[in-house]
């Protein structure tokens, strides 16, 4: 029994003699690709592929296999069976019903999958809201990152809106995803976008996220890079890509989006950083040649108007030639500052109500145009007194508002910026001071009219009121008021009108006058604290109003000279990064030390948490 058990255990293991084929492997164990992948199972999907069948077949549904690996609960397996079907060569951008693999893998935060599509040349789906607009949503910052570091992925990408109109930024600041937010503005995400609703992604930002200026800030700190040279030199790199998105576009938008999207107090903080008080001087050194021949052009407006209408008005025979030629210089610049304008309210039209300055422009040069067409020749040898009367309200009215339009001109410069501010302060002060207590102005007017209703500076309430105005500031003419009683003296109540009179120089004189001058000077030393914010928020607000003007599609027109578009383009945009040493801020282009300090402390900061955090 031995002997035989052991003839057929060698008669199994001898080798075969014959040369007869090896036998052909099992038949698989599912009857289609799309089974092995329902079930989970790696092994089985190698084994149908190895049959060479299609990988890329579909089901009745229209879902190849890849497509279909979604319905995988465990991530290893679906990581698996990810990787043998792109191995196999599956068709990683697969479409079907608005789905893709990558969309799939996105959509669970499969992020080895996503990794593994991405290499294999997946990419977004053809779509208004796609895997980025799906991560922004509801989180997902690390696989997020994996896509904005494609080589495929442009700002173009990142800032192109849903069917609402909605960027991934404005949906990852709606849902507070602040990583995902920050890491869509480092690869170029705009702020200034818009949606349906007018909502810029700044305003998502300041409505929904905590401490908005802090996570700002942030951002901001990042930009700011430290780079060693030698072995006692540093270069900082600074960029400015998060501001200026679009290096050839409205480099201002970002900036004003911000301003208008936050509180008085988060403006203060926001401006106070360097990198936007370092963005604003390096901008206005390149548009403030424009800005200067505005001003030289208004200069000459303003001059010119007001020669020429004195020279109307007094009817200068022997400076006829200066007249003439003051008219058609009155036209000209009148007319260039009347099509800026237009240009600008055009330009901006939801802010074209509220700037009061555009509207002493429009009003200013139109009454000039008015008087320098009609009236000029009205009677070549006319006196004042036969010129109609609205000529001399016009003229006077007019040369006042333009040199005191020019005045705010003057005030946008950089250097004289806090005066502008400690004026525009006062002048707000005054008028509410003298709207709150309108009413003590007012019941002493009608007093004294009654008093005084003899006295030709009482006659009429308006000219009650003049006088009553002027006695405030401390011309009261006691002696013309209150004279010696005769039989030609006018007829006053010697108790009443005295005792009103003492009662205004307390109330209105000396409490009302002093409270206007205290007030005042409070809101001036405030100013001092906060005058650097306010001067860059108006700068800024400035820089915009002129970038617009410059950027506009009326001034590149094929009417426009070529050499005009070029300059308008050489000196409206910055480079929106920098590599220089502190010392060649300082230098070239005139940066304050205070800046180049700040930049330094936040550059160094950053380096040494990015050390400590490593």
């Amino acid at each position: 029994m031995a002997t035989l058990r052991t003839v057929r255990i060698r008669e199994h293991y001898a080798p075969r003699r014959d040369n007869a084929p090896a036998p052909p492997p099992p038949p698989p164990k599912y009857k289609s690709l799309h089974d092995a992948v329902r079930d989970g199972d790696v092994q089985g999907v190698r084994d149908f592929l190895s049959t060479g069948r299609d990988v890329n077949e579909t089901d009745s549904s229209g879902n190849t296999a890849l497509l279909l690996a979604v319905c995988i609960k465990q991530e290893e397996i679906y990581d698996a069976i990810v990787a043998v079907l792109i191995e196999n060569g599956a068709d990683v951008n697969a479409y079907n019903k608005g789905f893709t693999p990558l969309y799939n893998a996105v959509f669970y935060k499969r992020k080895t999958s996503v990794e593994m599509l991405l290499k294999a040349g997946a990419w977004l789906r053809p779509s208004y809201k796609n895997e980025l607009h799906h991560l922004a949503e509801h989180g997902g910052s690390r696989i997020l990152e994996l896509i904005l570091d494609d080589e495929r992925c442009t700002p173009e990408i990142i800032n192109r809106p849903d069917d609402e109109g909605r960027t991934a930024l404005h949906l990852a600041a709606q849902f507070c995803h602040k990583n995902c937010l920050r890491t869509l503005i480092d690869h170029g995400g705009d702020l200034s976008s818009t949606n349906d609703d007018g909502e810029t992604v700044a305003d998502l930002v300041f409505q929904q996220i905590i401490a908005p200026d802090g996570f700002f800030g942030e951002i901001l700190d990042g930009k700011i890079a430290i780079k060693q040279t030698d072995k006692y030199k540093y270069n900082y790199g600074i960029d400015f890509r998060v501001l200026a998105p679009k290096k050839y576009g409205r480099q201002m938008d970002v900036i004003s989006s911000v301003l208008a999207a936050a509180s008085d107090e988060e403006k203060i903080e926001v401006l106070q950083h360097p990198l936007i008080e370092l963005y604003l001087i390096l901008k206005w050194e390149r548009i403030c040649y424009f800005f200067y021949l505005w001003i030289t052009a208004y200069f000459i407006f303003a001059t010119s108007t007001g020669v020429y209408f004195n020279l109307l008005m007094h009817n200068a025979e022997n400076m006829e030639t200066l007249r003439t030629a003051l008219k058609y210089i009155v036209i000209l610049t009148a007319s260039g500052l009347l099509a800026h304008a237009i240009l600008q309210c055009v330009l901006d039209r939801r802010k074209y109500f509220q700037r009061y300055e555009m509207w002493m422009n429009l009003i200013c040069t139109c009454l000039a145009l008015t008087v320098a067409i009609t009236v000029d020749g009205y009677s070549e040898n006319a006196s004042d007194a036969e010129f109609p009367d609205w000529v001399v309200h016009v003229t006077s009215i007019d040369i006042l508002l333009a040199w005191f339009e020019l005045m705010l001109l003057i005030g946008r410069l950089p250097s004289l910026g806090y005066y502008a501010l400690m004026f525009s302060a006062v002048l707000q002060n005054v008028v509410k001071v003298l709207l709150a207590y309108a009413c003590l102005l007012i019941g002493f007017t009608m007093s004294f009219s009654i008093q005084f209703h003899n006295s030709p500076v009482f006659s009429n309430p308006w000219r009650t009121l003049a006088k009553t105005v002027a006695m405030m500031i401390g011309e009261f003419e006691y002696g013309d008021l209150f004279g010696e009683e005769g039989a030609d003296s006018p007829r006053i109540l010697p108790v009443t009108s005295r005792f009103i009179f003492l009662l205004f120089v307390v109330l209105a004189t000396v409490v009302l006058m002093n409270l206007l001058v205290g007030v005042a000077v409070s809101d001036i030393q405030e100013l001092h604290v906060l005058g650097r914010a306010k001067k860059l928020e108006k700068q800024a607000e400035f820089l915009q109003q002129l970038e617009a003007f410059m950027s506009s599609e009326h001034l590149r027109s094929e009417y426009v000279p070529g050499i005009v578009k070029k300059v308008i383009v050489l000196r409206s945009f910055i480079n929106t990064q920098f590599d220089m040493s502190c010392d060649e801020l300082q230098k070239i282009h005139k940066i304050p030390k205070r800046i180049t300090d700040s930049l330094a402390a936040i550059a160094k900061g950053h380096k040494q948490f990015k050390e400590v955090e490593n």
